[in-house]
């Protein structure tokens, strides 16, 4: 029997979330955030530029078991005709594109930390890149709560 109490029925969240051309932040967050919701949202990652998921971000996340090897982000070009809930910014240039081009949702920008203008050093790149991934899931788990994106 098909409930027709509005409150019974559980409409999936949509989120894209918009990044430059690095791969680095919007596929760790989006990542993290299917992660966290145990995929119970709809998450789709673009980047401002086509580019590939950086290696050392595959890497810190792989080390919470989560896989994203056979993920890129796609351009944003593709997302202009589509419905979001709830769109994340994670750089100045993605926001001021959000801003012109895609309407219709709550806008969140935050900024984080971009290892690969910090450090040249692979060693100093694992640790930071694991900051990264630690400060972003911090985020995301109060963002999760905050939006009622949670089970």
């Amino acid at each position: 029997m098909i409930s027709k109490n509005p409150r019974m029925i559980n409409v999936m969240k949509s989120i894209l979330v918009l990044g430059c051309d690095e791969a680095c932040h919007s596929q760790m967050i989006s990542a993290l955030l299917k992660h966290i919701t145990f995929d119970r949202i709809n998450v789709q990652t673009a980047v401002l530029k086509e580019a590939h998921t950086n290696p050392f971000a595959k890497k810190v996340l792989q080390e919470l078991g989560i896989n994203i090897n056979k993920e890129n982000p796609r351009p944003v070009n593709e997302f202009i005709h589509s419905k979001f809930d709830i769109i994340i910014t994670t750089n100045e240039k993605a926001k001021e594109k959000v801003e012109n081009l895609l309407m219709g949702a709550t806008k969140i920008h935050k900024s984080f930390i971009n290892p690969l203008e910090l450090y040249d050093d692979e060693l100093d790149l694992d640790a930071s890149f694991r900051e990264l991934r630690d400060s972003m899931q911090e985020w995301l788990n109060e963002f999760v709560v905050r939006h009622r994106l949670s089970a």
